[in-house]
């Protein structure tokens, strides 16, 4: 079975905070988030011709509704882009769906409502559009949903996914609140003997692998840093070729330098936040994204995603399943 990236879930601390969840499970796979809203993304087999995936989305609390969603196979240059296709259950017809350019489409409710009900029991579905057939694959389904419920908890409940009951829908889990996030501004302002500093810092670094270009003289020429406050700096070099392949590191000021990574795999940083993005699969099918957001005292995490399962869907994945989110105010 290919490899696939996985995403480290952060658990945030706090009353007002849930845990985030991860499960996988054959075709399968569903990421819940700090704010218990789930997200499950179900995908073609593995090795097929025509790729496909669905993404059913929902947030905690009673009365929530569920949100479906279409994506067909994008990666390849050859893909077959249709203004619409007909789902199947079993080989029946269950409604036609509208397919925007993007291969992209929201399913309308009696379309979604059929197509759960068939991946619950077990059961895949087809979009057809003339002579092209993308298959969604049903295993998995049940499991990856079930733990949807289970996160939420709506087991034994009507609402639930799965496992449906009497229980009242009323004290289903509530949602959390999207954690609030003031970022601090960095001082852009540059002192003389700058740019020797970062050499000096970076040369203090331990050879490490996720950073191969670390003793490049041409990445050390493109080196930089920031002045986070009167004993801290933000230092940053290219790790790799990739336009995703930048280090980020905190240190002091002085010796010890004592730098201490963010990311290797930095994609920007606008003054207040340091994005990342890594590529996974074979093809860059998947991949993850990052941010750590300056406070003023340190860099902390304020958004993690995964792409999903590495199954030749799209570039960077079929979707973003976000494990953490929070609600980031811009500083001055």
């Amino acid at each position: 079975m290919r490899k696939f990236l996985t995403l480290l879930l952060v658990a945030l601390a706090g009353p007002m905070v849930a845990n985030a969840q991860s499960f996988e499970g054959k075709d399968w796979q569903v990421v819940c988030d700090n704010t218990r809203t789930c997200r499950a993304a179900g995908y073609s087999a593995e090795g097929g011709d025509a790729p496909v995936s669905v993404l059913f989305s929902r947030a905690s609390g009673a009365g929530m509704p569920v949100f479906v969603e279409l994506q067909l196979g994008t990666l390849d240059a050859r893909s077959v882009h249709p203004a619409s296709v007909v789902m199947a259950i079993a080989g029946k017809p269950a409604g036609t769906i509208r397919v925007d350019r993007n291969n992209h489409a929201d399913l309308p409710a009696p379309v979604a409502t059929a197509l759960l009900k068939a991946v619950v029991g077990g059961n895949g579905a087809t979009f057809t559009a003339g002579k092209m057939t993308w298959r969604l694959s049903g295993d998995g389904a049940a499991d990856v949903l079930l733990k949807v419920d289970e996160a939420q908890g709506r087991v034994g409940r009507p609402s639930a996914l799965v496992r449906k009951g009497t229980l009242s829908d009323a004290d289903a889990a509530y949602a959390m609140a999207i954690p609030r996030f003031e970022a601090a501004r960095v001082n852009a302002a540059t002192l003389p003997g700058d740019d020797a500093l970062a050499v000096r810092v970076l040369a203090a670094i331990q050879s490490n692998p996720d950073c191969p270009l670390l003793d490049d003289s041409a990445a050390q020429a493109k080196a930089r840093l920031w002045h986070l406050d009167a004993n801290r700096l933000l230092v940053t070099q290219p790790c790799r070729a990739a336009a995703n392949g930048t280090g980020y590191w905190t240190a002091n000021q002085r010796p010890p330098y004592d730098a201490r990574p963010i990311t290797y795999s930095g994609a920007d940083f606008d003054g207040s936040t340091i994005t990342a993005r890594a590529s996974g699969g074979a093809d860059g099918d998947c991949g993850s994204a990052q941010a750590w957001t300056w406070n003023g005292f340190r860099f902390e995490q304020t958004w993690a995603a995964t792409g999903g399962l590495c199954r030749d869907v799209k570039a960077g994945g079929a979707w973003e399943l976000p494990s953490l989110v929070s609600n980031v105010i811009s500083g001055k």
